[in-house]
């Protein structure tokens, strides 16, 4: 195709073409290119059934040597998916892939590469076998597992907190824990840390290390949502170390529901979100609150059973004693009534009322013998119902 010249009279007659000609040349000189290409995702999004990429190469010093934008269009988005069934990785940035591209040119859109295959083979880029490396350098040192043999505390009320103090994740913490409907209390105490780029890991880990041989309940590392390129740091393996030889248990709190690192995978537990942890941090504490209310309820129960059993085992020996009592009193009474017959039937009275009379001298002796008395003594017969006043005539003994 033959592109006249244009004259500007005005400007000294420079020749010129329009900028659609411009454009049409050099999609002609183009022509139709189709490459298997290695490139690693800058940028990702997916819109309405199309994936867009924005795809760089670096240099050995980390400069952009190279960017462009690629496209997988609805139709052939089964790709994605197939890339991703085989090889059990996301496609996300910083992930390094080799891809068979189509390049086009438009002459409004500029260059573009339209992406019709992504080869399985090729492992996932330089960022992601780091990650596979730190995590086989993590387990061959037995720390994977390390953090999992911490006992947590009772109640997590002291809580050490390594984060940025102007993070929005951890002002959402920080809220949700002031605003809770039970009305609890947390002891919080911040240790800053750069939270994102290349001295992240070494800010985190300085920041553990004041924490160290302080006495807190429990740690937390909060950082709240950001692109995938700020997140890299917690995949770093000196953090992670650090966080695995920690002394007090740690819990993290990393980027969004979609985000895992190996510093999740380190640490005693996690959970997806700045929020989502105060919330089971409130959890955790109403939990122990209904554990110790459920508690006390057993305890009044049990006490209350006691006091029932105790009452009821009073009422029976006070029924006992009051038998035993009973019975000692009846077995008393017929004592009493016997001895009363016994001292009744020996009461002189009663011998007296028989027909039996008691002879005494004049004080009251009892003369129990002939020779008590001589003749011309004086003595009283005494009867039941009166007395004889006598004197001895005689004296005469049985032979």
């Amino acid at each position: 195709m033959v592109i006249a010249d244009k004259i500007d009279a005005n400007n000294g007659g420079i020749h010129y073409v329009e900028l659609s000609d411009l454009q049409n040349q050099i999609r002609q000189k183009i022509g139709y290119v189709q490459q298997w290409v290695r490139v690693e995702i800058e940028a990702y999004r997916e819109v309405r059934g199309h994936h867009y990429f924005s795809l760089i190469e670096k240099e050995s010093g980390g400069g952009i040597a190279a960017r462009a934008n690629g496209t997988v269009w609805a139709s052939s988005a089964g790709i994605i998916e197939k890339f991703t069934r085989e090889t059990g990785v996301e496609i996300k940035p910083g992930i390094t892939l080799v891809m068979r591209v189509s390049v086009t040119y438009h002459p409004v859109y500029g260059l573009s590469l339209n992406i019709s295959a992504i080869d399985s083979s090729f492992s996932i880029g330089q960022r992601e076998l780091e990650k596979r490396e730190t995590v086989r350098r993590l387990t061959e040192e037995n720390l994977i597992e390390a953090q999992k043999g911490l006992l947590l505390p009772y109640l997590p009320l002291r809580i050490a907190v390594v984060s940025s103090d102007t993070a929005a994740g951890y002002g959402d913490f920080v809220n949700q824990l002031a605003n809770n409907e039970y009305g609890y209390r947390f002891n919080l105490t911040l240790y800053k840390a750069l939270m994102q780029g290349e001295n992240a890991p070494e800010s985190i880990i300085s920041a553990l290390k004041s924490i160290e041989y302080s006495n807190f309940d429990l740690v937390v590392i909060l950082r709240g949502g950001g692109a995938d390129a700020d997140m890299f740091c917690f995949d770093d393996y000196a953090l992670c170390r650090a966080i695995a030889l920690c002394p007090s248990p740690i819990v993290t709190a990393i980027g969004h529901e979609r985000d895992y690192h190996i510093a999740d995978m380190v640490a005693n537990s996690y959970v997806k979100t700045p929020t989502a942890l105060a919330q089971y941090l409130i959890d955790w504490v109403a939990r122990v609150e209904q554990e110790m209310m459920d508690a006390l309820a057993a305890v009044s129960r049990q006490i209350s059973q006691r006091l029932i059993s105790m009452d009821n085992e009073v009422s029976r020996c006070r029924t006992n004693v009051q038998f035993a009592l009973n019975s000692a009193i009846h077995a008393l009474d017929s004592s009493v009534a016997l001895l009363e017959a016994r001292i009744k039937a020996a009461d002189p009275r009663s011998i007296l009322g028989q027909g039996y009379v008691l002879a005494v001298d004049a004080k009251g002796n009892i003369l129990k013998n002939v020779h008590s008395k001589k003749k011309g003594d004086e003595f009283n017969l005494r009867f039941s119902d009166g007395v004889w006043y006598c004197e001895v005539e005689d004296v005469k003994e049985n032979n």
